[in-house]
Order: C-alpha cells, then sequence, then structure tokens
C-alpha cells in the first residue's frame, strides 16, 4: 500500500515534527503540506492509497472513502456488560478465563482483543496481528493514548501486543501450542450494505481471504481456532461445522478443535 504522513490544519505547532517522526518510524515519506492543500488533492498529486495524519487527537487516516480514527468501537459497551456479569458470545466461543493465552491473527480496530485481554487480565497473554501497515499504526497508537471512563478497559488495551504480519506468515514462526485459541475475524465476505463506518476502512483491510491451510497452521499453534463469520455458509466452505452464538445474533462464531 502506498501511503505518506502529513499535518493536520488544526492543531499545534508540533504538528509537522510528529508527522516527520511517523514517517521516519513507517519508512514511508512525510509530506509537506500548505493551507491550500486538501488531503484529497495530495493523494491524487502522490498517488496514494492513503495518508496519515497528525492531528493534535493523534493519529488519522484519510482514504478514498473518508477518514478514521481509533475506537475501540463495542468494546466499551461489552466490558460494561461484563462488569455486570452478563456473558460475551466471542468470550464463550474462544473459551477464555484468567490467564489464557490468545492470537488475534485478524487485529483490525482491536474491539474484540480488548474484551479478550480484560478477561485475560494480567496474567494472560493477547497478541494481535495486522497486515495492514496504516491500520495497524492507527490501532498501535490507539492503544497506547486511547482514553475511557472506564479504568478496565484502558488496562486491557495498554496490555495488547500487535505486530505488523500477515497470519500465515507469523504462524509458521510459532511453536506448536504457543497460544490457547487463535482467533479469526475476517472482513466479511459478503459486506453488510449499511455498515457505512465500515466504508473508509474498506480500502485499507487486508482482503486475502481465509484459507483450510491457514486454519491448519492455526491449529497446530493452539489447539482451539475460532473464526468469526456472518455467513455459515463461508464457515462450512472452510470444513467448520461446529458453530456457535445465540440465534438473535448476526453472526456466528465456527469453531476447529484440534
Amino acid at each position: 500500500m502506498n501511503f505518506a504522513t502529513v499535518r493536520g490544519l488544526n492543531g499545534g505547532s508540533d504538528l509537522p515534527t510528529q508527522a516527520k517522526k511517523w514517517a521516519e518510524l513507517l519508512g514511508i515519506t512525510y509530506i509537506e503540506r500548505d493551507g491550500n492543500s486538501s488531503l484529497q488533492f495530495i493523494m491524487q498529486s502522490y498517488n496514494l492509497d492513503c495518508l496519515i495524519v497528525a492531528t493534535k487527537n493523534g493519529p488519522q487516516i484519510f482514504s478514498g472513502e473518508g477518514k478514521l480514527f481509533y475506537h475501540p468501537g463495542m468494546a466499551v459497551l461489552r466490558l460494561q456488560k461484563l462488569l455486570r456479569g452478563e456473558r460475551d458470545n466471542f468470550v464463550d466461543a474462544c473459551e477464555l478465563h484468567s490467564g489464557s493465552r490468545i492470537l488475534d491473527a485478524t487485529l483490525g480496530f482491536a474491539s474484540d482483543a480488548a474484551i479478550a485481554s480484560y478477561v485475560v487480565g494480567n496474567e494472560g497473554c493477547v497478541q494481535g496481528l495486522e497486515a495492514s501497515k496504516p491500520l495497524w499504526f492507527l490501532v498501535k497508537e490507539g492503544l497506547q493514548n486511547y482514553v475511557s471512563e472506564e479504568t478496565e478497559l484502558n488496562q486491557a488495551l495498554r496490555r495488547i501486543k500487535t505486530v505488523c504480519i500477515e497470519a500465515k506468515v507469523y504462524l509458521k514462526t510459532q511453536g506448536t501450542d504457543s497460544f490457547d485459541v487463535v482467533y479469526f475475524d475476517p472482513m466479511f465476505k459478503y459486506p453488510v450494505n449499511l455498515s457505512s463506518n465500515m466504508k473508509p476502512l474498506r480500502p485499507l483491510a487486508y482482503a486475502e481471504p481465509l484459507d483450510k491451510a491457514v486454519l491448519s497452521e492455526a491449529l497446530r499453534v493452539a489447539p482451539l481456532v475460532v473464526v468469526k463469520e456472518r455467513t455459515p455458509r463461508v464457515l462450512r466452505e472452510l470444513g467448520i461445522e461446529e458453530l456457535y452464538g445465540s440465534k438473535y445474533s448476526k453472526v456466528k462464531y465456527g469453531i476447529l478443535r484440534r
């Protein structure tokens, strides 16, 4: 993916310095911006897929579909439910408990990873993989700097470790039983047309679909593999017959056991 950093127009005088620092860290270009240049104009002029914009609130990503900033999404409400003693389908499907080791192989915005981190606690381990470099950077920064009113969520976010790498590559570097569970939440093969908030994410997302070879490698790394999908047929095409989720849920969790 071809991308660069640039400063936002509204903010302190330190924004160019911040954008340059990020460019150096990511090994990409920093683009000087005058007050008249729109982000769309810069993208088109440099033939870019997206821009990482330094703002007073941290990094934002601008793509042809809109802007993205870090937010843990539904993790906030899900954590509040857990604190009230309610159940969470993701937690149950992954059989998580204090001390569990989980590899989130498709980190995205780390909403599920945040819930996992809360459940497994300080004794557990949550490792997140993200193949899209711009998305990985945005989320990495967000995990360290986002502040919620829920102290437990802030602690959970800080514990998540991230790596910018494809899952199929990372899994081959791991020993047998390195984790208790490997979790996949790939971009849905059949998108939800009404999910307009997902549109800016789609151009950045890693598009290669899951296959049986990756799942087989995941089953070596962990005795339990869980795949989230909206369409059960996709799970069955991958050889997954055990499904978990309430009848009212829009998504199902496909479960593979070694």
